[in-house]
């Protein structure tokens, strides 16, 4: 595999790993008004990040090992930032269910983070053990190799969360910055497939 696509595998899952947080960040601003800001609520946020992760890095794992190719996984990430695009206008009505027939307990909460971010964030967890199957050329260098896959994913993760919380959050509403980091999201699996199609080219 070539340098270049190396380096640019590495840069979408920068920003994958931005708009993975960023939507976590987000969510928590269409939860609050339905069931506060507590400690229960961010548990309950914290814990479906944590399932959705387990369950993109089994999946997307085996996936990979049958499939090793960027145009799969940029279909996974292309249709996470389609379901995001419909969270905005979908999320009051799943809300609005929510509280009426489940209450406000946490696991009303659980569930309506989960209608919100389960599925998204599961496809986008697909990024790391595929990008690590992409550029594991041998096994002597797997672990430099899974090393600098979750290294650079997990910076994306923190300037995510911190710039989502402290410069889009006050000047921009959620439903703003869930289109957003949608719209990052497809442009990251569109440049997947275009990479698929560029190591055809130079192949």
């Amino acid at each position: 595999m070539p340098s270049w696509v190396q380096g640019a595998i590495l840069a979408i899952g920068f920003s994958l790993g931005v708009a993975l947080m960023g939507v976590q960040m987000a969510t928590s601003r269409y939860l609050t008004p339905y069931f506060g800001s507590g400690i229960e609520v961010w548990a309950s946020l914290i814990s479906t990040v944590m399932l959705s992760l387990m369950a993109g890095y089994y999946i997307g794992g085996r996936v990979a090992d049958r499939l090793p190719r960027t145009d799969v996984l940029g279909s996974a990430v292309a249709i996470a930032g389609l379901f995001l695009l419909a969270v905005p206008p979908l999320a009051t009505p799943v809300l609005d269910w929510t509280l009426d027939n489940l209450g406000d307990g946490v696991g009303a909460v659980l569930f309506a983070a989960s209608a919100i971010m389960f599925v998204p964030l599961t496809l986008l967890s697909f990024f790391s053990p595929y990008a690590v199957r992409l550029l594991l050329a041998d096994a002597q260098h797997g672990g430099r190799v899974a090393g600098s896959v979750y290294s650079i994913t997990t910076i994306g993760n923190i300037v995510g969360t911190l710039g989502t919380s402290l410069y889009l959050m006050p000047r921009i509403g959620s439903r703003d910055i869930t289109t957003l980091y949608a719209g990052v999201i497809i442009v990251c699996g569109v440049l997947l497939f275009a990479l698929r199609r560029s190591a055809r080219v130079h192949a």
